[in-house]
């Protein structure tokens, strides 16, 4: 499958942001308990994370997840298609795609605003008091 990313901006996180997912199929969850992850960057559209879960061994198609995590307050969900795969530390890393889910990525821009924020008061509440 051909892929090109086209989204303006990616946000990396400095430390890898807790995901925890489970694998869909047809409309369901195959496992009833979630997996974990972290997330290395988002944009609205997707996110690269990395789990130690292998989400493709033995399956021809690329597996949708429905993914759940936090970036500032609020609890998003967010079901995405693994798009590519690569061994990363004891684990893989997976690129996540969002198939046109608007009110997602307004909600992942909000958020990424109001952390971005917090951190830039962190960072200047900090310098002044050096």
């Amino acid at each position: 499958m051909f892929f090109k990313r086209t989204e303006g901006f990616r946000y990396k996180f400095e430390e890898p942001l807790q995901t925890t997912f489970t694998i869909v199929e047809n409309g369901r969850a195959v496992k009833d308990e979630a997996a974990i992850g972290g997330i290395l960057d988002i944009s609205p559209k997707g996110i690269k994370m990395f789990s130690t879960v292998d989400l493709n061994a033995g399956k021809a198609l690329s597996p949708q997840l429905e993914i759940r995590f936090i970036i500032d307050s609020q609890i998003i969900v967010a079901y995405g298609e693994v798009m590519w795969s690569r061994p990363y530390m004891n684990g893989k890393q997976y690129g996540i795609f969002f198939n046109n889910q608007v009110l997602i990525e307004g909600l992942i821009v909000e958020e990424l605003k109001i952390r971005r924020k917090k951190e830039i008061m962190a960072t200047k509440k900090l310098k002044s008091n050096a």
